[in-house]
């Protein structure tokens, strides 16, 4: 008898903390992906550990190497005495407001500036350009690898535009001037590291990319965030 109320004991307790942690994981991913809200903003820093330390997601949990590389975005304004400023990273401040609320309009605003940056490069379906780099690497005089065709003159004015809105509201809310003239883009594409490189720790990410014209500002209307950390890019 004895031993079968030890039993009942151990089963009872293990039960106990199985419901515990089980509710306990809930409702911090509950609090992760809700609004935000006075419980949300007294527990962040929990909620932060327990998702983003603790179950952060990555490349190694789904595949060995679905990422070929990470893209930054950053600005330069200038006003109309000529005066610029320094590189800001415009995509900083999109995906720091995704991961402060996963649900909602930051999931579609964070792309914002990888769909701008395809389509100022002339294309907007990813699948297609792997498909246009395979031609151009038989057939390098071909118009498509000029970018000479119609469809990536028309998508390259679409990105220009895109970039142009992004640029005008991140240094409006960068610079809060009313003389601004013109805006500048650095587009920086750094390697991932691939799984046969994961115990090298000599390893370091190629670094490519490109700059834009200047880009005449618009007055466009605000976004709910900040495009920018306020401070220098390195």
């Amino acid at each position: 008898m004895k031993r079968k109320a030890m039993s009942r004991v151990v089963l009872c307790s293990m039960l106990a903390v199985s419901a515990y942690i089980f509710i306990s994981h809930f409702f911090l991913i509950f609090l992760y992906l809700s609004p935000a809200n006075p419980v949300k903003a007294a527990m962040n820093p929990v909620i932060h550990q327990y998702t983003q330390d603790l179950w952060a997601q990555n490349w190694s949990l789904f595949a060995p190497e679905p990422l070929h590389n990470n893209t930054a975005l950053l600005v330069k304004c200038k006003d109309d005495a000529s005066k610029e400023s320094q590189w800001y990273n415009i995509n900083a401040g999109m995906l720091d407001s995704l991961h402060n609320e996963p649900l909602g309009p930051f999931v579609r605003l964070s792309r914002m500036h990888l769909t701008a940056i395809r389509y100022y490069q002339g294309f907007s379906d990813p699948t297609s350009e792997l498909f246009r780099q395979k031609i151009c690497g038989s057939d390098p005089d071909n118009t498509v690898c000029k970018r000479d065709d119609a469809s990536s003159k028309t998508t390259k004015q679409m990105g220009t535009k895109m970039l142009k809105r992004l640029g005008s509201v991140a240094c409006t809310q960068l610079t809060k001037s009313n003389k601004l003239q013109d805006v500048k883009f650095r587009v920086l594409f750094a390697s991932v590291k691939p799984y046969s490189e994961r115990m090298n720790q000599q390893w370091k990410p190629e670094i490519s990319g490109f700059e834009t014209e200047w880009l005449k500002f618009e007055q466009v209307a605000p976004l709910p965030f900040k495009l920018t950390s306020e401070e220098p890019a390195t």
